[in-house]
């Protein structure tokens, strides 16, 4: 395992593993419990969108994780009648908001909103404010050029990883290759010379964070939940 790139919310790094288990890494990360908005109850609402927009988009605002009381749910209250932009940093109550700067609606002179909102645990699987981020993959390829390769190959590439050194052409990073092909197809159809794609073995693997998790946080918690059902799974073919 090799990291590439490393940012508060993204991560990329190199990884020799299955594409299966890299696909099942992607889907448990909808598997982990974030905590979202679930019910919107408006008492006021004199903006110009209807009441089921403005709690869509509360909804879809990322909170920050904390421990839920399933008996006494969190809620956030917004109580505004000033004029312009209503945000998300306007909220006030039990849960914090990772982004403040997030629109909401928007209040003319005399117009007011209020209304109460209550969140709880669930998984990305029931409702996409659940999904704590996302996590893709692809191959990592060796690009191979042969000598009588056309030169003009290297601006058919869109990652621009082609260039010519020496009279060569010689690829700058395989790891920016997405195998699209532009190139292999230009050489066919020059008739001259080709370009390869050979599979490495190795995935480059990226995760996003949506703000609830820390993208370590969301891969550890991803491979953690697929090792419990796993288990699960083990213990009952064992019966």
């Amino acid at each position: 395992m090799k990291i590439i790139e490393k940012k508060d919310n993204k991560i990329i790094f190199t990884a020799e593993i299955e594409e299966s288990l890299a696909n099942a890494l992607r889907r448990y990360v909808n598997q982990i419990p974030v905590l979202a908005i679930d019910e919107v109850e408006i008492s006021k609402n004199d903006s110009a969108l209807y009441d089921e927009t403005i709690a869509h988009r509360i909804g879809l605002i990322p909170l920050e994780m904390q421990k839920v009381d399933e008996k006494k749910l969190p809620k956030l209250k917004l109580d505004i009648k000033k004029e312009g932009l209503v945000y998300s940093k306007d909220f006030m109550g039990d849960m914090k908001i990772v982004y403040g700067e997030i629109p909401i609606t928007h209040l003319n002179k005399g117009q007011e909103l209020q209304l109460t909102a209550t969140g709880k645990l669930g998984l990305g699987k029931e409702h996409t404010k659940f999904s704590p981020g996302i996590l893709f993959y692809r191959e990592i390829v060796d690009v191979k050029t042969e000598k009588d390769c056309p030169k003009e190959v290297i601006e058919t590439c869109p990652k621009k990883i082609l260039r010519i050194e020496g009279g060569k052409i010689i690829v700058s990073d395989n790891l920016k290759c997405d195998m699209c092909e532009a190139c292999v197809d230009f050489c066919k159809k020059q008739g001259k010379g080709s370009i390869k794609l050979i599979p490495t073995g190795k995935l480059l693997i990226a995760v996003e964070s949506f703000g609830q998790l820390g993208v370590e946080e969301i891969f550890k918690k991803s491979v953690d939940v697929l090792k419990k059902d796993l288990a699960e799974v083990s213990k009952k073919l064992g019966k």
